[in-house]
């Protein structure tokens, strides 16, 4: 990808207004704390999966384009969400909802090619990245190894074309139930992403987002790029969204960006930006998850 691109790119973001560009960074900040504040309080019982959805404090943020209702409507439709309790964190009304995935992470275990196994970002963090794609000026974003497909959902609404590729077809029609009940359609791609053709699906600006951690994800990283440079697609824009760490095993192979380093200077991506959010597999941990965005050159 040439210079010009680039340049282009930053153009494009700079033209937009200084406050919606931090919006993003901001609803991260807000969603960390209502985390931490919740693990705190008496309302948590450690050690079952949950999911804070913020009902009454976003308004005050003046994010009248985010959609909260059809986030709740997402997680009323899905049967990984199971309870909920409505409760005020930090004097911000919100949803807390227990959650149980062990029926499809199981499923997306039995898969040879299953880099890492089904364990969502929180819901109002799939939101966040979106809105933050969207900033960025990607037009679409691409979930690899999606699971229930959550982003590519909150990719439609927030006015991006939301494409899911999931190998799990237990996933598959969950993702397709959800399209069913909600009426927010959105693309599934039924296949393995390593060899997935996405020639002729007329993508202009894609963003990729790989559902894999450091080390479990660097061989999706590899496959997707290795896929996408042998399908020779021209794109005004490419760009990938990286799940990485905070903190780094002892005898990690790569203790840099986040554990994305060498996979980084490999393919000579420049850094866009990073956003620090709370996922499934963060909620006993104090410190949340990077997700690094990345343009390919």
């Amino acid at each position: 990808m040439g210079t010009s691109h680039i340049v282009d790119l930053f153009v494009l973001v700079l033209s937009r207004c200084t406050d919606s560009l931090l919006h993003p960074h901001g609803l991260a900040s807000l969603i960390r704390r209502l985390k931490r504040s919740y693990s705190e309080s008496r309302d948590f019982s450690g050690g079952v999966p949950y999911e804070i959805l913020p009902l009454g404090c976003l308004s005050d943020k003046g994010s009248n384009d985010i959609p909260i209702s059809k986030l709740d409507e997402f997680a009323c439709h899905n049967p990984i969400f199971l309870g909920q309790k409505e409760i005020d964190i930090q004097d911000c009304k919100c949803k807390v909802f227990s959650c149980e995935i062990i029926e499809y992470w199981l499923s997306s275990k039995k898969y040879d090619t299953c880099y890492q196994p089904f364990y969502p970002t929180w819901l109002i963090s799939s939101l966040i990245i979106c809105l933050k794609a969207k900033l960025l000026g990607f037009n679409e974003i691409i979930d690899i190894g999606s699971g229930d497909a959550r982003i590519p959902y909150c990719g439609e609404l927030v006015g991006l074309r939301g494409i899911s590729v999931e190998l799990d077809s237990n996933l598959v029609e969950l993702q397709q139930r959800i399209i069913s009940l909600t009426g927010v359609e959105f693309e599934i791609l039924n296949s393995d992403a390593c060899n997935t053709s996405f020639k002729g699906m007329n993508l202009s600006k894609p963003l990729f987002l790989i559902s894999g951690l450091p080390e479990q994800g660097e061989v999706l990283a590899e496959s997707v790029a290795e896929n996408l440079i042998q399908q020779e697609i021209s794109f005004s824009i490419l760009g990938f969204v990286l799940m990485g760490s905070h903190t780094m095993k002892q005898y990690s192979r790569d203790h840099s960006l986040y554990g994305w380093g060498h996979f980084v200077a490999k393919h000579k991506l420049n850094i866009l930006d990073s956003l620090t959010l709370p996922t499934m597999w963060t909620n006993e941990q104090s410190i949340d998850t990077p997700f690094v965005f990345l343009l390919w050159k």
